[in-house]
């Protein structure tokens, strides 16, 4: 009989569930719901979908679950396409869509686009990095950068399935982000965040697919961090804890010319902001740093770069890796936010206010959906029976 369960996947599906009851607990009863049954039918739903298919994922060969990945996807392209018709992007309170839209408006305008406010307040303005705004082009261009939800939604599928070349997997990896309030909710406000975060993850996929190593690819590393470190500064975290012990097995020389050379690469994708304005000098006055650094503090940054490195160092292959950053993710999202409340006290509760942004835990699905999906004992012994 097989085992269901086990301690590692535990912690990854308490935080699956931890982070879509955040969701449910948070816009619920702006709908004028009671949240606490919800949280409690969606905790036993996911429990059921997990144990269902743990026990009977392999009664279906693959090519069912091939057929039946097609079909889950294109339902769910169909149900975002309806939802980004349906919803009209200026009636929601999230301001990703148009931290990215206005900016372009702005930017082709001739208009410095940092310090273009976004549609929510004249006091939030654009802060992801330049990198992404090239990366969103195609969609801006189409029409609707929502239209990038869909892009990536397909890439972080294709990514998953080229490194496991398994339909069962992949399809139970699209099921937990289906079944997921928090990725609906990225939906539905249009934002960015979560799929900046597949696009992480689909290179690091890649990367440790390939075999490719900093020793062995130094210049493209070195460029391809340097881009990546330019679309969100979040994407570093996920980066840094993969690429930091082959970063210490570096010779000296390139130990110093690596960080020197990403630097290097994501200032000059910042260089033609840095320059708009050599009169004012407009970008030391508003530029995204001022946004993505602004929450915080620097006891609680000290100590999670302290547990950054130790993550970085203690994973000895890649699905260690991901329950490590999945786990570190999480941490790093949970000291933000207890810091804000210590530092800056609750108005009103965590779920009102909103400068308590729950979404960055939404970070970590990626990782944590691939350890549960990689770790199932029904896969495991799929794999054995195989070998």
């Amino acid at each position: 009989m097989l085992k269901i369960f086990n301690r590692y996947t535990i912690v990854q599906l308490f935080l699956y569930f931890f982070i879509n009851a955040l969701f449910i607990l948070k816009y619920l009863p702006r709908m004028g719901l009671n949240a606490i049954i919800p949280t409690i039918l969606y905790f036993t739903f996911v429990f059921i979908v997990y144990f269902i298919y743990m026990r009977f994922s392999l009664v279906l060969k693959e090519n069912a679950y091939k057929f039946l990945l097609w079909i889950l996807a294109f339902v769910s392209i169909i149900i975002i396409v309806g939802i980004l018709i349906k919803i009209d992007p200026l009636s929601v309170r999230v301001d990703r869509w148009s931290a990215v839209t206005y900016f372009l408006d702005s930017f082709f305008n001739g208009v410095y686009p940092y310090g273009t406010p976004t549609h929510v307040s004249p006091t939030n303005f654009p802060s992801p990095f330049p990198v992404w705004y090239v990366i969103n082009l195609p969609f801006y261009l189409i029409g609707d950068v929502g239209i990038g939800l869909i892009f990536f939604l397909i890439l972080v599928l294709f990514a998953f399935f080229q490194f496991t070349k398994s339909y069962r997997q992949t399809f139970f990896f699209l099921i937990l982000i289906v079944i997921s309030p928090a990725y609906w909710w990225e939906v539905a406000v249009r934002s960015d965040s979560l799929s900046n975060g597949f696009l992480i993850f689909a290179f690091i996929l890649w990367w440790h697919k390939k075999g490719k190593t900093i020793e062995h690819n130094f210049i493209f590393a070195t460029i391809a961090c340097g881009l990546l470190a330019s679309t969100r500064l979040s994407a570093i975290i996920p980066i840094a804890l993969f690429l930091f012990k082959p970063y210490l097995k570096l010779d000296w020389g390139k130990k110093i010319v690596f960080p020197i050379g990403i630097i290097i690469v994501t200032v000059l994708t910042f260089s033609p902001f840095i320059f708009w304005d050599t009169t004012n000098w407009v970008f030391f006055n508003r530029n995204p740093f001022m946004s993505q650094t602004s929450v915080g503090n620097s006891y609680a940054l000290s100590g999670l770069i302290i547990l950054g490195i130790l993550s970085g160092l203690i994973w000895k292959d890649i699905n260690q890796y991901f329950f490590v950053t999945s786990s570190f993710i999480f941490i790093f999202m949970l000291t933000s936010q207890l810091s804000l409340i210590i530092t800056r006290g609750v108005n009103g509760s965590v779920f009102s206010d909103s400068l308590y942004d729950i979404s960055y835990f939404s970070l970590l699905l990626p990782y944590a959906l691939f350890f549960i999906s990689e770790k199932s004992p029904g896969l495991e012994l799929l794999k054995n029976n195989k070998s």
